[in-house]
């Protein structure tokens, strides 16, 4: 029998004791200004060091990460399969799941292409964007890929809400409608900005229409202002923090991963001392 991919996450968050997912989007000086690789990785080969500095990322931070997340925009024009097979390999080896940052969003066809090479590089989920309106048939592809499917639901950069957040469908906010499919086809999560724009009501609601199995994971905490607290006081058990460009171009990778988790841990144990507090003071 198959392992499932929230089985997967179940043994690595246990095993880590973490639910700090680790964002790889390995930037170039021809991109922006700030928060690129290091020099070194730059020089020469570039193909070559963009893979060297993600192998040593996750090897500098598997300790306090049960998670990674590559950024297919950033890595797949440059790197081969064989590449990526190195970068999900890696990951296994120190007891990591591994989801492409892809956004998928095609017919049905395409996608299954899609399913097929991302199984190939040895990846355990990806992200998959619903706007195609083909969740179902997306959800029961990557299934029999044994592929975990994460739909993207209500995004983290604050454009996202004249859509995300309208009316669209029977009065509901399309997130909601959004959330609503991923329980009814059994996606294995959601994606939900950790930032401002996104409030713990959303979360609530999305965590009640997907119930309680499905993950979610929360992009934004870091560079893009994001709070903790909105993800672990409204987004239930079965989440994943990503944190992307914070660690990854920290100059201690895996010293600012350590704090990062111990910031987590700390959020978790005092809204599970809140919510005694309030419990005792019920009775």
């Amino acid at each position: 029998m198959q392992t499932t991919f929230l089985e997967k996450y179940q043994k690595a968050r246990k095993e880590k004791d973490s639910i700090l997912c680790i964002g790889l989007d390995p930037g170039l000086r021809e991109f922006r200004r700030g928060d690129v690789v290091p020099l070194k990785y730059e020089r020469g080969d570039v193909e070559k060091g963009l893979l060297e500095f993600c192998l040593e990322t996750i090897e500098e931070t598997a300790d306090y990460a049960c998670a990674i997340k590559p950024n297919s925009q950033y890595l797949l024009f440059t790197l081969s399969i064989k590449e990526l097979k190195k970068i999900t390999r890696k990951a296994r080896e120190n007891g990591l799941i591994s989801i492409l940052d892809h956004k998928l969003s095609d017919i049905g066809s395409t996608n299954d292409a899609a399913f097929y090479w991302i199984k190939e590089a040895g990846f355990d989920a990806l992200t998959y964007s619903p706007f195609a309106g083909n969740i179902q048939e997306a959800t029961n592809a990557s299934h029999k890929r044994e592929l975990g499917l994460l739909v993207l639901t209500y995004m983290s950069n604050i454009e996202a809400g004249w859509i995300q957040k309208q009316s669209l469908y029977e009065w509901k906010p399309l997130y909601q409608k959004i959330a609503e499919e991923i329980r009814t086809y059994e996606s294995d999560g959601a994606i939900m900005g950790a930032t401002g724009h996104i409030t713990m009501d959303d979360i609530r609601m999305v965590r009640q229409q997907i119930g309680a199995e499905p993950l979610i994971l929360f992009p934004g905490v870091g560079r893009q202002g994001g709070s903790l607290k909105p993800p672990i006081q409204a987004g239930g058990d079965n989440i994943l923090i990503n944190i992307g460009r914070d660690v990854i171009y920290d100059k201690n990778p895996g010293q600012k991963a350590k704090e990062y988790q111990k910031q987590i841990k700390q959020e978790i144990k005092d809204y599970k001392n809140q919510l005694e507090k309030q419990r005792r003071t019920a009775k």
